[in-house]
């Protein structure tokens, strides 16, 4: 990258900012402006640099720029910073970039700025970059972030991928790729990955495979070789991965990389097994090593995401019908029931599926409220409470062939009244392929 300096420079710079401003705020309203850098470990001298995102936001202000004091890195690393900055001496000067998205009136840019250890930085060493934003007449806002050389290893997963159309019957390609930003060579590496339920990965004899509690298949592998600072590692053709019948909406396929000798520990609840193979699981070089890591590469772990797979499903309301006399408490078991094949899953939102809805009959009383249960609302002006209780669901994922019941109990006050009814809270992920066993009767005669 180029840094720009001296005075002719710096009016140029002047000249941008205004043009990346937002229009000029009232007198009595300059408008904010703030940034923000998190603390950054780099490798030890001779590792790739590491892209890290100045994220600069901004509303209302005029010429919102970040500046950046350099002194508290001295011995420790180096900052290089994009050619639309101004340096003067230590101190560094960057306007809102040009490719600030505006969303209803706030600017949020980014400034790649690659960091990388000073020649002689030894393991352990620390220093401060401190960075103020400001505007035209807005308040200085000052802050720092610690930047740390660590030498050894370091593998980073560069797998971000958004996947769409993908349906079921499909086997896609799943990538794996690994980079070492450290300035030690890896040996040896420990891959990690989870494929969310309906998702069948390939097997391979180096890794082991096991179901969590929500369906998925966590899959664990040693991955021998030597991986050398800045040398892409790819598997190729990805890990074949099978879409299932039960794969329904949008899954996250989650990786996981790190050396060998250090890893942590293995997922816990899970039973790992290996799997008969013909392949072992490869990661193999590709093109020359990076000298500096894409500011997109955050850590050591990566996703492949597939959007909104159109499985099928259905599930049915099961409603309940009882007899008794005034007076007579009964008890009624209500709920719904995946009859699949899709299986509903709510892990991508940490929320549990198969919730419903249920709505007593005409003419009688709850006596309580089932665990997991509660009425929706009560009434106003001295109104009766609700009819309509909502029950939560079991867990994350609904798999097909079972449901969600609760058993309430009920006191017959009088008879003749209108049916209740039990339907899904919510459809989720879509409206099934047979709405029409969705809501069903509740009776008491």
């Amino acid at each position: 990258m180029r840094v720009l300096r001296g005075l002719t420079a710096l009016a140029v710079a002047t000249t941008a900012l205004g043009v990346a401003a937002t229009p000029a705020a009232a007198q009595d309203d300059p408008g904010w402006v703030s940034a923000w850098l998190g603390d950054v470990t780099v490798g030890g001298p001779g590792a790739p640099g590491r892209t890290m995102p100045l994220t600069l936001t901004s509303t209302g202000a005029t010429q919102p720029r970040v500046t950046v004091d350099l002194t508290g890195l001295a011995g420790v690393a180096t900052a290089t910073f994009p050619d639309f900055c101004v340096t003067e001496g230590t101190s560094v000067t960057c306007p809102m970039p040009s490719t600030a998205v505006d969303d209803s009136g706030t600017l949020t840019g980014t400034v790649p700025v690659v960091l990388r250890a000073a020649p002689g930085a030894v393991d352990g060493a620390t220093g401060t970059l401190d960075y103020t934003a400001l505007g035209e007449q807005t308040e200085a806002y000052a802050q720092q972030a610690t930047i740390t050389v660590r030498s050894g290893p370091d593998p980073l997963d560069l797998v971000d991928e958004y996947v769409s159309g993908v349906a079921v019957g499909d086997t896609r390609p799943v990538p794996v790729a690994v980079v070492n930003a450290g300035d030690q060579a890896a040996v040896d590496l420990r891959l990690t990955m989870r494929f969310p339920v309906g998702l069948a990965p390939t097997s391979y004899r180096n890794c082991r495979y096991g179901t969590d509690q929500v369906l998925a298949t966590v899959v664990v592998c040693t991955v021998r070789g030597t991986f050398a600072p800045g040398q892409r590692h790819e598997l190729r053709g990805g890990f074949a991965t099978a879409v299932g019948p039960a794969t329904l909406g949008s899954k996250r396929i989650t990786q996981f990389v790190e050396p060998l000798a250090s890893a942590g520990p293995l997922p816990s609840g899970v039973k790992l097994k290996s799997r008969d193979a013909d392949q072992a699981l490869r990661l193999r070089a590709v093109g020359a090593p990076l000298g500096e890591i894409p500011v997109e590469v955050s850590g050591a772990g990566g996703q492949t995401y597939l959007r909104e797979v159109q499985g099928a499903f259905d599930i049915v309301a099961q409603g309940a019908a009882v007899t008794g006399a005034v007076g007579d408490t009964v008890q009624v078991t209500v709920g719904i029931r995946n009859e699949g094949p899709g299986v509903p899953d709510g892990t991508n939102s940490g929320d549990t599926v198969g919730a419903f809805y249920f709505t007593a009959p005409t003419g009688v009383t709850v006596l309580a409220n089932p665990l997991g249960c509660a009425p929706t609302g009560g009434g106003e002006d001295g109104e009766a409470a609700t009819h309509t209780w909502y029950c939560d669901g079991r867990g994350a994922v609904l798999p097909a062939g079972t449901g969600n019941t609760v058993t309430f109990d009920l006191r017959i006050d009088s008879l003749g009244g209108a049916a209740g009814e039990v339907q899904p809270y919510g459809r989720y992920p879509r409206v099934d392929d047979n709405p029409g066993n969705d809501i069903a009767p509740v009776t008491v005669s």
